[in-house]
């Protein structure tokens, strides 16, 4: 029985997060794909322009755009050349960000409508033990919500692993989550290796040892994400996503006409 969920015109509202966040992560991974082609066409098109310019040049047409483009295939070449060489290290960085970022959003904004549609919920997390400046309404309206969450976070991922941590803050919240154990301590690597991509210019740092040790890095040391790694962080995320989302899809939340 939803009695404390006000009446809304779309009946799942609570799966939207959830849903746009395996779809994100899908996405992110098509266009690193296509970077990634992308950069071995640009690496080797130098003798395709050439072609190019010789069959401009037969018959009579201006060689000027295709010289522009001969004349900057060197520099770019090379640059793709470099990138190949290092297994795509700078398409693997940008990815694992806007990987982790789709997470990160998705289970707030999956609390924050919960909190701000569920007449229960804000005493389900004073019930955890979270202290709550008074509200003057219930639900409490979205820029509330969000500052409820914050608290919410900080005392569900206290001493947790990232992944443990979401999932307590959301069982608070009556949304279940069941993650492999696997799955959890390569998101732990994960958040790891983006703070240090986003904080720390990529630079491994004393932490390294406990939150990413499989990685084997020195302090001091940069952080490389091959294709491989990139792999195992897509497959993490996705299972998380998907987790997300069949909690959602079987929480008291969702709705059936």
């Amino acid at each position: 029985m939803l009695s404390s969920i006000p009446n809304s015109d779309a009946l799942n509202w609570v799966i939207g997060p959830a849903g746009q966040c395996v779809t994100l992560v899908g996405e992110e991974t098509r266009i690193a794909s296509i970077l990634m082609r992308a950069i071995v066409a640009l690496a080797k098109q130098g003798p395709l322009l050439e072609l190019t310019r010789r069959e401009f040049r037969r018959n009579n047409q201006s060689e000027v755009a295709i010289n522009k483009l001969l004349l900057e295939q060197s520099g770019l070449a090379e640059w793709a050349e470099e990138i190949i060489s290092n297994d795509y290290d700078p398409i693997n960085r940008h990815g694992i960000i806007g990987l982790w970022v789709a997470v990160e959003v998705a289970v707030e904004d999956t609390a924050v409508l919960i909190l701000s549609k569920d007449t229960n919920a804000v005493t389900k997390v004073k019930r955890a033990g979270i202290k709550l400046p008074k509200s003057r309404s219930q639900p409490p309206p979205e820029l509330e919500a969000r500052r409820i969450y914050k608290r919410l976070e900080t005392h569900a991922r206290s001493g947790q692993s990232v992944s443990e941590g979401y999932r307590v803050l959301m069982s608070v919240l009556e949304v279940e989550l069941t993650i492999p154990s696997e799955t959890s301590v390569i998101l732990s690597e994960l958040n790891y290796v983006r703070n240090c991509l986003m904080h720390r210019t990529g630079i491994a740092d004393e932490k390294s040892s406990q939150e990413a040790p499989r990685l084997g890095l020195s302090i001091g040391e940069p952080i490389k994400i091959g294709s491989k790694q990139y792999l195992r962080y897509f497959d993490a995320v996705t299972q998380f996503a998907q987790a997300l989302l069949n909690g959602v899809m079987s929480s008291r939340y969702v709705q059936t006409q």
